[in-house]
């Protein structure tokens, strides 16, 4: 287990629940990180349904993998943390670096404070000046989400992991 020392705002996952389905949430959530990283520290965020996952050195690629073997009912995504900072161009243009140019799907989840401070078409302009093209419909894509003032990203290939899970895969 981490000390309260160890855990930074900036985590090795973030998992969500869906609405109203945390206490559900966190037993699949639980299951299915333990199973790799017996070591690991699961802790609620202030936000509700929000998860902040500390695992050891090395372990996240298979913890993601692992999400997507089984179906988890009530979960809505599982973020990898590539980058995370309090400088949003900064953050999404790190995040960009692993992706291949062309068509992007961006998805955005802010909450307070940053919520009404940063919009979508901010974050949609940053990546569009990058040379990268917003579509719906691309299995390439950044996420991008915060955790109090910190921008957490993820950017890599989406996939399923239960009937409304998401998860990305890092390339």
């Amino acid at each position: 287990m981490f000390s309260e020392r160890d855990m930074s705002v900036c985590p090795s996952l973030i998992a969500v629940s869906l609405p109203n389905k945390q206490s559900w949430a966190f037993e699949e959530i639980s299951d299915t990180v333990f199973e790799k990283d017996s070591h690991a520290s699961i802790v609620p965020s202030k936000y509700k349904g929000v998860y902040l996952i500390y695992l050891e050195q090395g372990l996240i690629d298979d913890v993601v993998k692992n999400f997507s073997l089984y179906s988890h009912a009530f979960i809505s995504r599982v973020i990898p943390v590539k980058e995370c900072g309090n400088d949003l161009d900064l953050v999404v243009r790190k995040s960009l670096l692993s992706l291949p140019k062309g068509f992007i799907k961006l998805i955005v989840h802010l909450r307070e404070p940053l919520k009404g401070k940063v919009s979508e078409e901010d974050i949609s302009n940053i990546v569009i000046s990058q040379g990268y093209k917003l579509t719906k419909k691309s299995n390439y894509a950044l996420v991008l989400e915060n955790i109090e003032e910190h921008y957490i990203s993820a950017s890599g290939i989406i996939r399923k992991c239960g009937p409304s899970c998401i998860t990305i895969y890092q390339i």
